[in-house]
């Protein structure tokens, strides 16, 4: 492999102190020398004398104090680079972030709503049985009422029936009333009302 790269840079008519020279100190290099530059990195047998004279020339550029600011404002650079980069993705993952919550927000609102608007309509239907239930109970309380007041019109003719029926028959007041309030469960008071007609 070590011979195939002296042909090619003898091929490009490249001389190996003019590579050196020219990769380092020279940013504007041909990319057939930018190609040896990084075969040149990789790991190759260390006991060729090409690779030996590659990488003695690769340690002097590396102290060279011309290369070495470009190459620390460069590393720089890049760091700076790296940590905009960096910041960017966890504020774009933060965004993202954001935006699944405010998602899951909405629909938890909207589940909300929904349980609100379900139990507004139970409540709903909820009074209106209620209202329905207190409106037959209104019904009912007015149909007792009413019997009450025929069985109470009832009796009081039947309690008259009975008084006229015991003074044809001369029965005297006395036994009557007697009669009447043992029947008909009647108070004092309410005999004398009877007995004032």
């Amino acid at each position: 492999m070590n011979e195939f790269l002296r042909k090619k840079w003898e091929m490009a008519g490249l001389a190996d102190d003019y590579i050196f020279n020219k990769v380092m100190l020279d940013y504007d290099v041909e990319m057939q020398v930018a190609d040896l530059h990084d075969i040149a990195q990789r790991k190759v047998e260390a006991t060729d004398p090409l690779v030996v004279k590659l990488k003695e020339r690769i340690a002097v550029v590396k102290r060279n104090r011309k290369w070495r600011p470009e190459y620390m404002r460069r590393s720089v650079y890049e760091m700076d680079q790296e940590m905009r980069e960096k910041k960017i993705r966890e504020g774009e993952r933060r965004i993202r972030d954001g935006k699944r919550e405010i998602l899951e927000g909405k629909r938890e609102l909207l589940e909300g709503k929904r349980e609100l608007l379900e139990g507004k309509r139970e409540l709903q239907k909820s009074k209106h049985e209620i209202k329905e239930g207190q409106d037959r109970l209104k019904e009912k309380e007015q149909l007792i009422q009413e019997r009450e007041q025929k069985l109470h019109e009832n009796q009081q003719t039947i309690i008259k029936t009975s008084i006229e029926a015991m003074r044809a028959l001369n029965i005297d007041k006395t036994t009557i009333k007697k009669e009447v309030k043992e029947k008909f469960d009647l108070s004092d008071k309410e005999i004398k009302d009877y007995f004032a007609e």
